[in-house]
């Protein structure tokens, strides 16, 4: 374990020395290279897609290496800002670090941010994680618990802190960072992270703020929850007026896909 811990601070210290790109120039994915995101089971990985989100625990090395092999761009996810009692290294996080339940799924919890030096060891091991199975990209969710009631007397400037972290580690893997929701900090993010995806912005009318990474050049994916076909209709006119790659998707994420705009 130690050395493979070494052999991991190795690969990041020369990939941040060769100033490593984010997705790579080579294999940047084009806004209009369709995406899936599949977090729980049935999967169903032989979609014909270019980018994939996957979770960094359930993932295989085995199952990127053929995703990769059809060419396709595969992004782990992390939850980062949030604890969560099923996960594997769950026991690795002071509970005094843990907040509310407001984080939307029963057994995740807030974590207090703040606390960099018990939390980030945590979350290095997660992206080293990510790094060794092979992916190209992280998307990190719950990075926004400050505008939550998350137990913790968080600010907006803590969350900053967190959420640049995150991004300045994942780029120091050689991995594309993504900014999972967390629209109100986009103003102040975009100029960190190389991607975004959120999650029924177009249901809260809220996706006018993703606008900032398209205008940046970068991508943006969005996913509703919905197959009622009149929603459907409107919010594909919307993210078309957007410039964004519009998902609908069951809300466990798992491989059924109700429809893609543009198809």
């Amino acid at each position: 374990m130690k050395a493979f811990r070494l052999a991991m601070a190795g690969m990041a210290l020369v990939l941040s020395m060769l100033g490593a790109p984010a997705w790579s120039a080579a294999l940047q994915p084009a806004q209009s290279d369709a995406f899936d995101a599949q977090l729980s089971v049935p999967y169903n990985t032989a979609r014909p897609v270019k980018v994939m989100m996957l979770d960094v625990f359930e993932a295989s090395p085995a199952r990127l290496q053929e995703l990769k092999s059809r060419g396709v761009h595969t992004i782990c996810a992390i939850n980062a800002g949030a604890w969560e009692n099923w996960r594997p290294d769950s026991g690795a996080f002071d509970l005094r670090l843990v907040g509310s339940n407001d984080a939307g799924w029963q057994g995740e919890r807030y974590l207090d941010i703040r606390a960099q030096d018990a939390l980030r060891p945590i979350l290095a091991r997660r992206l080293d994680l990510c790094m060794s199975k092979g992916f190209d990209a992280v998307a990190f969710d719950d990075t926004d618990a400050y505008a939550h009631r998350s137990g913790f007397p968080l600010t907006a400037k803590d969350q900053l802190v967190f959420d640049r972290w995150l991004a300045d580690q994942a780029h120091e893997r050689g991995l594309a960072a993504g900014l999972r929701n967390t629209l109100e900090l986009i103003p102040e993010l975009v100029g960190n992270f190389d991607f975004a995806i959120s999650e029924s912005c177009f249901s809260t009318n809220s996706c006018d703020a993703l606008s900032a990474f398209r205008k940046a050049g970068k991508n943006v994916y969005v996913i509703e929850y919905t197959n009622v076909r009149r929603k459907m209709d409107g919010y594909c006119a919307a993210a078309s007026d957007l410039g964004v790659q519009l998902l609908f998707k069951t809300r466990s994420l798992n491989g059924k896909i109700h429809r893609r705009c543009p198809p």
